[in-house]
């Protein structure tokens, strides 16, 4: 499960961002399954999670987050399963502790330890691109709750080069890519690849990788989309400007550029959705409430797909390695 992470701060922000105080935690009990899960065809393990929100009268928000058993289901209280459409397989997803796969949950208020989810290997499913997918949770004696959503189609970097030009600052590095006829929603972002050489002590030497998030909720203008391809420009400077704001001047070290990586990952419709919903009750005159988004029938929460694509290995030109070693963004930092 890759989970874009400007993606997920959008939706932690989304979550945290109201600011009225006439709500209540306590009510009624009710059993309200809450479900996060990105799919992504490429992946060889699919991962859900699935938790439970709810607070008895009387009860305390904060203590009740941090017990495990009070937000997540037991083995026997909650069924996850997964339709494929296109096939009818319909496969039940079994409950794991995520550590176990290296997926540790951040600390924070919510119980880190164990890390419930529900997963199952897409050789018992096979997700396709294009493929429509149902998300169902079953509870004895509970409404079933369901979620659909749309594999998408993997992306296709077709720019920039292998080769860029970036000292002329008068027009933009225009980046490009394919993409399915699903996606929506876009994370760009710049890997640049830096080696450290220490002359007075080498075993300090060591290659950094900066990441530089250029956009990380990119919507296509009309003028931008092209058929299945989409345009996005970059500002040159943009570039020189995040190595110059990354790097610390140190007379003890020699820097070399190796190369740059471009990253675009894509998620579907239910991001976009998520997005409009906020962006629609957000400024001066909104109530400062944001509206709760989800697309989980009979519960909470986001279920949908994404896919990422890496180009590595592009190069700067002579004329934008000189801009490197000697321009006003970056000359104070020991590029040769």
């Amino acid at each position: 499960m890759k989970l874009p992470l400007p993606l997920l701060a959008l939706l932690l922000l989304l979550s945290l961002a109201s600011c009225r105080d006439d709500f209540t935690l306590e009510g009624d009990y009710q059993d309200i399954p809450v479900a996060y899960a990105y799919l992504n065809a490429a992946d060889a393990r699919h991962f859900v999670r699935v938790q439970k929100a709810f607070l008895e009268s009387g009860g305390n928000a904060t203590e009740n987050a941090a017990i495990a058993d009070s937000i997540f289901y037991a083995p026997n209280e909650a069924t996850v399963l997964l339709r494929n459409l296109r096939t009818q397989q319909e496969v039940e997803l079994e409950r794991v502790n995520g550590e176990q796969f290296s997926l540790n949950r951040a600390d924070g208020v919510f119980a880190t330890s164990p890390n419930v989810l529900y997963t199952v290997p897409d050789s018992e499913i096979q997700l396709n691109p294009a493929d429509r997918v149902v998300l169902s949770i079953e509870r004895p004696g509970q409404p079933t709750a369901t979620a659909e959503t749309v594999m998408l189609r993997p992306i296709e970097i077709l720019r920039p080069g292998d080769l860029v030009r970036l000292d002329d600052y008068r027009s933009p590095l225009v980046m490009s890519w394919n993409k399915g006829d699903n996606a929506r929603i876009y994370d760009v972002r710049v890997i640049f690849k830096v080696r450290e050489i220490y002359p007075s002590n080498p075993s300090r030497n060591r290659d950094i990788a900066l990441t530089w998030t250029v956009n990380p909720a990119f919507v296509p203008s009309m003028d931008q989309e092209s058929g299945n391809s989409v345009r996005f420009e970059v500002d040159k400077e943009g570039f020189y400007r995040f190595i110059g704001n990354s790097l610390e001047p140190d007379a003890q070290v020699i820097r070399r550029f190796l190369s740059f990586d471009v990253q675009v990952s894509a998620a579907g419709q239910e991001v976009l959705d998520l997005r409009n919903l906020s962006n629609a009750n957000s400024g001066l005159t909104s109530s400062q409430s944001l509206p709760r988004y989800t697309n989980l029938i009979g519960g909470i929460g986001l279920v949908t797909s994404n896919t990422t694509s890496l180009k590595e290995g592009i190069d700067f030109d002579d004329a934008s390695r000189d801009s490197l070693r000697n321009g006003i963004h970056t000359r104070e930092l020991g590029f040769l």
